[in-house]
């Protein structure tokens, strides 16, 4: 067998085995924890959008505008780590996706 040949399977059989060490790590499988974060994420960015659109067609009461800024403040947080440069470009790819009549689903 050539050194190259055997540095082939030996590199195949370390990615195998990091392959199956990664698939029964615990973190690796989908918790019900992950599900809801995620269900949190969506809900919380379609709401998100939904205040965006809210305040560019109409002057929001005191009470909206309050709930839309604990939202913003939220995805902001929990979706972009508080990072508000992450959530302008987010947006701004979903303003141009809602222009074309597409949806973009994650940052």
């Amino acid at each position: 067998m050539t050194h190259h040949r055997t540095l082939s399977i030996a590199g195949s059989i370390a990615a195998s085995l990091l392959v199956a060490s990664l698939a029964s790590s615990p973190r690796a499988q989908p918790t019900d924890t992950d599900a809801a974060v995620d269900r949190e994420l969506r809900s919380l960015k379609a709401d998100y959008l939904r205040c965006e659109r809210a305040a560019t067609e109409r002057l929001l009461g005191t009470g909206d505008a309050a709930n839309c800024s604990v939202i913003y403040e939220e995805l902001l947080k929990v979706g972009f780590g508080g990072d508000f440069k992450r959530l302008l470009a987010w947006w701004h790819a979903e303003r141009v996706a809602d222009a074309r009549g597409e949806r973009i689903a994650m940052p």
